[in-house]
């Protein structure tokens, strides 16, 4: 968090934009965790409740983009106090998004065959949401503390979940060879493989936001964050 200003009204602002986000974020993990429940139950009645959720999440997101502009205007904010503000923005806009995916994984989990043996590749799939809840929860530590090093972590256990998706696309690629029939079904676990490896890439830019309140840079050397 920014340093404390001696006008104390500037430090709840910025207080209520944390806290608004942190609201924003544990939102954003519960959605995830539902949508891994929905899938792993095949769960038709959860999945619903989790896309009727996602307008709680775009709600909150116009909440923080508006208080955020109301600070920009009025406190004209600068050094790490403006990034903080501006990452504020951007870390809003990728949980939105995030949200998004765990809704999608919701609408595609009426597209699998209850009668078809996919318990080995949903497993895969309940693998990559239970690291990518892992990964949320702790950004949305490092961006509350400001934590460039505990961003800088998150950001590099993205390879587990990429690793995990390239062999599921091949599993599944496989079975769509051998099994044309169930071709929904397993195009369909292709779909939610590909909205929880982009849900990993949307953390990633949220650690890289954090990384930038602290240095005034994002990355270097290819998207190799600073140390």
């Amino acid at each position: 968090m920014p340093t404390k200003h001696i006008v104390k009204s500037y430090d709840e602002d910025l207080g209520m934009l944390k806290s608004k986000l942190s609201e924003m974020g544990k939102e954003v993990q519960d959605q995830i965790s539902k949508a891994g429940r929905a899938l792993q139950n095949r769960d038709g009645g959860l999945a619903d409740v989790i896309i009727v959720c996602d307008e709680k999440v775009n709600v909150l997101q116009q909440e923080v983009e508006e208080h955020s502009i109301r600070i920009l205007a009025t406190r004209q904010p600068m050094a790490q106090d403006l990034r903080y503000v501006i990452a504020g923005l951007k870390v809003a806009s990728e949980l939105e998004r995030i949200a998004d995916y765990a809704a999608n994984i919701a609408r595609h989990i009426s597209d699998l065959d209850h009668q078809l043996d996919i318990d080995h590749p949903i497993a895969s799939i309940i693998e990559m949401v239970e690291l990518t809840k892992g990964m949320l929860a702790d950004i949305m530590v490092a961006f509350s503390k400001v934590d460039a090093q505990r961003a800088i972590a998150v950001w590099h256990r993205d390879d587990q979940i990429d690793q995990i998706y390239a062999g599921l696309l091949s599993d599944l690629r496989a079975r769509m060879s051998e099994d044309p029939g169930n071709i929904r079904s397993y195009t369909g676990l292709i779909f939610i493989a590909r909205c929880c490896e982009r849900i990993g890439d949307h953390i990633t830019n949220i650690a890289e936001n954090v990384h930038y309140i602290v240095h005034g840079k994002t990355y270097i050397d290819g998207k190799v964050p600073l140390s």
